[in-house]
């Protein structure tokens, strides 16, 4: 297996760039499925190419739906979309795993075994699953119950009403909801408790909608899918740009003092949750400003020359809270992040790699379940960042060299799996950095 290290030496300027930045994974992923199940022609542009969106792309060629990449535009024909016979290994791709679980039981004589990387057999999908089979799918667990693999055996199914937990991850409710429509009676689905991740479920009923999908929302605890009507189809769909994503960029800037980044086609009035972030920084000091130029939407940050510690519920933006984490060791006081309850599970413990690695560095932290507080720091102990085969721990340490030339991240190849051009535009910032290639035996 070939890994590598890349150490990262600060700019010899403050920031000064205005971005555009790649299409939403979670827009995306979503599109993909519908777009499949549409069974007709469908362009999808502004799209993410990242490892996670290529493993569900490669999953649903599988399954005859001819795909056509060009840069960041798919198009994507599933006039021929059959069904699947064999083994399907999606990796460390935790929402192609969750999306594709409730794809296949819905496609008659589908019979795959969904497999993936050591972690995601660790990772929990028992809620999803128990949903599909009180919904009459044929699911059944390989290894441990609860657990991928899961071998799946896809039919018709009547559909109806469900009742499922949203406690610990809100791509359980998305992956049923994707497949609503292609239940005989339609899908009624109940949420048993407070759903996290709200914001992930706004993003699923927004692009259901624009696919033409009919769908009620009672409470936001009651959904409601109408089967799907083939005669009512889209044929092009844009996706947003990343939240998430741009919220390194934007840490860039607060990180810099006097350091200005720009980000065209951002909106902090977007359903994603991280669109958001930027007011985060704003309450730590930063300058935040938005904007719109010949249609186009932007907004831009601006460093202070001392950011300050803050308390900050991070639920509605989990995908963010080890960015914020890492900016934080850089602000005066002590800074109290809440609402990291699924950070635990996802593709590491995430709250134990932050204790970990900050640890590493010489900041002192505390934490419990789905909270963390991180000491800010005037200087760190420079020391390689392990990155535990998450894309997120290694981007948000990478931020540190914008403070601290020499900050070296291990495995940095591993941004690849939703930002594989992460390093490319780290550079546009002024950042410099040199890679090491190496070969674990």
């Amino acid at each position: 297996m070939v890994a590598s290290s890349i150490l990262l030496h600060s700019p010899v300027a403050p920031v000064e760039s205005t971005l555009s930045i790649p299409g939403s994974k979670s827009y995306t992923n979503r599109a993909l499925i519908l777009a499949a199940l549409s069974r007709t022609n469908a362009t999808l542009s502004c799209c993410s190419l990242s490892d996670d969106s290529k493993a569900l792309l490669s999953a649903l060629e599988k399954c005859r739906v001819s795909v056509l990449v060009s840069k960041d535009t798919i198009r994507i024909d599933s006039s021929d979309l059959a069904p699947y016979e064999g083994v399907i290994d999606v990796g460390p791709a935790g929402t192609t795993m969750r999306f594709l679980t409730s794809f296949f039981s819905v496609l008659p004589g589908a019979d795959v075994v969904l497999s993936g990387s050591e972690r995601m057999h660790e990772r929990p999908i028992g809620d999803l699953v128990d949903a599909l089979t009180s919904l009459g799918a044929d699911i059944s667990y390989e290894g441990t119950k609860g657990c991928p693999p899961l071998r799946i055996r896809g039919k018709s199914l009547p559909g109806g009403e469900v009742t499922l937990s949203a406690s610990l991850s809100s791509q359980y409710v998305t992956s049923l909801l994707l497949v609503g429509g292609e239940f005989e009676q339609g899908l009624t689905l109940v949420l048993d408790g407070l759903p996290v991740s709200r914001s992930y479920i706004a993003m699923t009923q927004a692009v259901l909608r624009d696919f033409k999908r009919e769908v009620r929302v009672e409470n936001d605890m009651a959904y409601h899918v109408t089967p799907r009507d083939s005669l009512n189809q889209i044929h092009t769909y844009t996706c947003e740009c990343d939240a998430s994503g741009a919220s390194y960029f934007f840490g860039a800037a607060a990180l810099s003092p006097e350091g200005r980044v720009r980000i065209n086609h951002f909106s902090m009035h977007s359903l994603q949750g991280d669109a958001s972030f930027p007011k985060l920084l704003e309450k730590m000091g930063a300058s935040v400003t938005e904007g719109e130029e010949n249609g186009v939407p932007w907004v831009e940050v601006v460093g202070p020359q001392e950011l300050h510690a803050l308390e900050a519920d991070m639920s509605l933006m989990p995908d963010t809270a080890q960015t914020l984490a890492v900016i934080a060791s850089q602000a005066k006081g002590r800074t109290r992040l809440t609402g990291l309850g699924t950070l635990r599970h996802k593709e590491t413990d995430r709250i134990h790699a932050l204790v970990t690695e900050l640890a590493r560095l010489g900041v002192k932290t505390e934490a419990g379940d789905d909270w963390l507080e991180v000491e800010g720091a005037n200087d760190v102990t420079l020391a390689p960042i392990e990155t535990y085969d998450d894309h997120r721990m290694a981007m948000s340490f990478a931020l540190l060299a914008f403070r601290h030339s020499g900050i070296e991240i291990r495995d940095a190849g591993v941004v690849s799996k939703s930002f594989p051009s992460y390093w490319e535009m780290l550079q546009l910032l002024g950042m410099t950095m040199k890679i090491s290639i190496g070969s674990d035996e």
